[in-house]
């Protein structure tokens, strides 16, 4: 008899991530929907959490002009030199490595 069950350590998890957007205009005026949090800022650095991952915009005299969580919408200004995505990871994938 054939055991059809499957090795769930064999399987992916696919995260969805909720949509989100991101404007700059002329490295000054940055916009961003779909954000669920704003850790840290500073003149230099904001770090934005988004579903899933998080983007962090390194620069100078960054100053946040807007953050309303209820509808996800995030505005900053300042000169914008660099954006970088990562990803969060989860606990339970974390915690999956190391028992691995």
């Amino acid at each position: 008899m054939a055991n059809n069950t499957m090795d769930r350590s064999d399987t992916r998890e696919s995260k969805k991530t909720s949509p989100h957007s991101l404007q700059l205009a002329e490295h000054r005026l940055l916009t961003v929907t779909g954000v669920k949090g704003v850790p840290t800022f500073t003149e230099k650095l904001i770090e934005i959490e988004l579903e899933g991952e998080s983007l962090t915009v390194t620069g100078h005299d960054l100053a946040v002009k807007g953050l309303d969580l209820e509808t996800g919408r995030f505005s900053a200004a300042g000169y914008v030199t660099a954006m970088r995505y990562s990803t969060a990871a989860s606990p339970s994938s974390v915690i999956r490595r190391i028992f691995k």
